[in-house]
């Protein structure tokens, strides 16, 4: 499994918007200091706003800022916005596709993985992310990668 551009760009806008505790940036200095293509940021911004998690205001003086308390946004939420296909195998979107579908252990053992995978990030809050992290340091980080 693998998360797309999107899912990581978004989690980078909470986790930039969440060090900046409430003040506006714009989607232009997002994009330019490290987060991503404009039209995927944008996109994400488009997103998150709908959700909730940010928040904007339109036009030069304008911006967006983080509209949720950050330990109030888990992972499990950002990713399940964003990834719309949790099939690990053909059959869980199909199950006609598969003969032996009504009797198969594969599909309950992943099933089983999959809720495994989720349990941490349904914990792991955008503010456990950003604990003990600045802005500087995700700068330096973004110059880097």
């Amino acid at each position: 499994m693998r998360f797309t551009e999107r899912t990581d760009i978004a989690v980078k806008i909470l986790i930039h918007l969440s060090l900046l505790k409430g003040a506006k940036i714009s989607i232009d200095d997002l994009v330019e200091r490290y987060i991503g293509h404009r039209s995927q940021v944008v996109a994400a911004v488009q997103e998150l706003r709908k959700a909730g998690m940010i928040a904007s205001t339109p036009g030069r003086r304008g911006g967006i800022w983080i509209n949720k308390p950050p330990e109030k946004i888990f992972l499990a939420e950002v990713i399940r916005m964003f990834e719309t296909d949790f099939c690990l195998v053909k059959c869980f979107g199909d199950p006609g596709s598969c003969s032996i579908f009504h009797c198969c252990k594969f599909k309950e053992v992943l099933n089983v993985a999959l809720d495994q995978f989720f349990t941490p990030l349904e914990t792991t809050s955008i503010a456990d992310l950003v604990k003990d992290m600045d802005d500087g340091m995700l700068q330096q980080a973004a110059q880097v990668c």
